[in-house]
């Protein structure tokens, strides 16, 4: 059988799962109402206050909870009910989102970062949950599958609702509706998550003192540090973040300022980002059976370096889809690669806290990127910024050629076969 085939079949059996069902069209639905809103929150922010110093406020207030709360999170997740964080999580944001509509001058700006913040927060407990869960949903030999369809879910639906907003802000001149959409999807990701199994195999435990919650953090976080392959693929993840941590800050006043691009055709700019997930999402099974695990993320990250970099040079708008068609090639397989070696390795009892590690380390380098590119993008240039962070991911991957080379278990992500990683 062809590996394309195999890769077919992979996801129909995963989408014939009933809770991996209801779990990913929830997910559909939430993350179309989540590219609704952070297209929605970047334009409004640059229309209203023309500075990337304010969006790189915004990204970090959204950033920031992952730092606050992110690694305690994870002692939450690995000891309540997943599916109940998940549900009350998604109503409580269905809240807060819709706050973003008071927002209307300058003046006004301080709610989307103070929301920001908040919805960000439920987030720490909801992201660690969903990614914990999975592997007690869907068999190993179909972890590889489920992921890739995630990822490659995630980026249409965010292209979806990112297409949406450019036209509604553009053509009706308002955010409101982007962000009474959003509210809604949240709505009706609990409603699908509430009508799943009961997935946990852990038992719901009563709350400790701080100093029990703190030793379970820090047995969770050994349990990371002894592991040298996690430890190699949480390094190469902060250092890449680092590098394209800048991209959500500068690429939509490079492509409206620079290029000249409507805030209408923003969405079509994502677009070509999401076809170059989805053809990288269909040839995830064929480089798993030629390469090593660690390989994929090797070579993907040098790809994503190396496409921020050209990012930098081009002077057109046909350019940027191009170069943004390499990038979602890159991307999905190195996702995909990532998720499954954390699911597959880390106990049930500790995905919650892995999860909720590597988030925050991935945050951490994501702050630092982007309030480096708020600032050096108005005092030296956007183009400059991209060719430095692009450099910034090569190192990267050159990195993690080195961290993760001859680990134990790094071997080809065969889908159908149950292959550990040490």
């Amino acid at each position: 059988m062809s590996q394309p085939a195999e890769q077919n079949q992979g996801i129909r059996a995963v989408l014939a799962i009933p809770d991996f069902r209801l779990l990913w069209l929830g997910q559909t639905i939430s993350q179309i109402g989540d590219g609704l809103t952070s297209l929605a929150l970047l334009i409004v922010i640059n229309k209203l206050s023309g500075s990337t110093a304010a969006l790189a406020t915004m990204m970090i207030a959204i950033a920031l909870p992952q730092l606050v709360f992110g690694l305690i999170s994870g002692v939450f997740v690995d000891r309540w009910d997943r599916k109940k964080i998940m549900i009350v999580s998604d109503l409580i944001r269905s809240a807060l989102v819709l706050g973003f509509v008071l927002v209307r001058r300058p003046e006004d700006i301080w709610i989307f970062y103070m929301l920001g913040f908040l919805q960000a927060a439920i987030g720490t407990l909801f992201d660690p949950a969903k990614s914990a869960s999975i592997p007690n949903i869907v068999d190993r030999s179909m972890l590889l599958a489920a992921n890739s369809l995630s990822q490659t879910t995630r980026v249409i639906t965010g292209v979806i609702g990112s297409i949406l907003a450019g036209l509604m802000v553009g053509l009706m001149g308002t955010a409101w509706p982007a962000f009474l959409l959003d509210g809604l999807s949240f709505f009706l990701s609990a409603v699908f998550i509430s009508r799943m199994a009961d997935f946990s195999r852990i038992e719901t435990q009563a709350a400790d003192g701080i100093k029990h919650m703190l030793g379970q953090l820090w047995e969770g976080l050994r349990f990371l540090a002894s592991r040298r392959l996690l430890v190699g693929v949480m390094v190469t993840f902060a250092v890449t973040m680092l590098g394209l941590g800048a991209l959500n800050v500068l690429i939509v006043p490079f492509l409206v300022n620079r290029l000249q691009i409507s805030t209408a055709a923003l969405g079509v700019a994502d677009a070509a980002q999401v076809i170059g997930m989805v053809l990288g999402s269909s040839l995830v099974a064929a480089l798993a059976i030629r390469l090593k695990d660690t390989q994929i993320i090797v070579g993907g990250v040098v790809g994503l370096g190396l496409s921020v970099t050209v990012f930098g040079a081009i002077n057109s708008a046909w350019m940027a889809l191009v170069v943004l068609f390499v990038v979602g090639l890159c991307l999905t397989p190195v996702q995909a690669a990532a998720a499954t070696i954390f699911q597959a390795n880390i106990p049930d009892d500790k995905r919650g806290r892995a999860g909720s590690a590597l988030n925050t380390v991935i945050t951490l380098a994501s702050v630092v990127s982007m309030a480096s590119a708020g600032l050096l993008g108005d005092a030296l240039g956007v183009r400059e910024v991209f060719f430095l962070c692009g450099g910034v991911a090569v190192f990267a991957g050159l990195l993690a050629a080195v961290l993760m080379r001859g680990s134990a278990g790094a071997v080809p992500m065969v889908m159908g076969t149950d292959q550990s990683v040490d």
